[in-house]
């Protein structure tokens, strides 16, 4: 999560080389306890910026297309400048779950908020024991845990990124081949990422223990 001073001091460097910034803001309902989101459209100097969100993250509707484009007072008038097809694009049945996601499903979204927040204390503790090389710092938001496994020595196998999010090496191959556990290889997300792993702990604390489980093994047979 970034603080209030991190995104002023992207605002000034956009203003001082003459940049706009588009902040994506789809995952920003998924904050999970002890952080604070802050919206970049709230901080000084940014009135000629873009923001985007959606429902579609946090309440799982990413099947029903639809998002908001935010204006900055000053970049207000340049949306009239997007492509017709942009504002036609969502569907009816995606503009009205996303309306009831946002207007009712606040009960929802803080239980949500809380079984994440519990995978996420389980998720550490399940490193420490299966995974005891990786480096891992529990993230402030979403359901995705990056963890660095360049201790193995498996990103040295000429992968550069970034890529698409399907390919696998390093780490990521290897877990998929032996312990059957489907993670994100690191090397995709660009340079620095290759032997690291995008894992996704959204799921059932069985599974989340029974995937940790396999991947210690994987690197203890490797």
């Amino acid at each position: 999560m970034h603080t209030r001073e991190e995104l002023g001091a992207v605002a000034e460097l956009a203003r001082r080389h003459g940049v706009r910034v588009v902040a994506d803001e789809i995952h920003a309902p998924l904050v999970l306890p002890g952080a604070r989101f802050t919206p970049y459209l709230t901080v000084e100097g940014t009135h000629d910026a873009f923001a985007l969100t959606s429902a579609s993250k946090a309440w799982n509707l990413a099947g029903l297309k639809c998002a908001l484009a935010l204006a900055g007072p000053g970049a207000a008038h340049e949306l009239r400048r997007m492509p017709e097809e942009v504002g036609h694009g969502p569907s009816h049945l995606g503009a009205i779950a996303h309306t009831a996601a946002l207007r009712e499903g606040g009960a929802w979204l803080d239980d949500l908020l809380r079984g994440l927040d519990a995978n996420r204390a389980l998720l550490g503790k399940l490193i420490a024991r299966h995974l005891p090389m990786a480096r891992y710092r529990p993230p402030q938001a979403t359901y995705l845990a990056w963890l660095d496994l360049t201790a193995l020595g498996l990103h040295e196998d000429g992968a550069e990124g970034p890529g698409v999010v399907g390919e696998l090496a390093g780490p990521a191959a290897l877990f998929a081949e032996r312990a059957r556990v489907a993670v994100s290889s690191g090397h995709v997300f660009g340079r620095g990422g290759a032997g690291c792993v995008r894992l996704n702990f959204a799921t059932s604390p069985t599974l989340l223990r029974e995937a940790l489980a396999a991947m210690g093994r994987a690197v203890a047979a490797a």
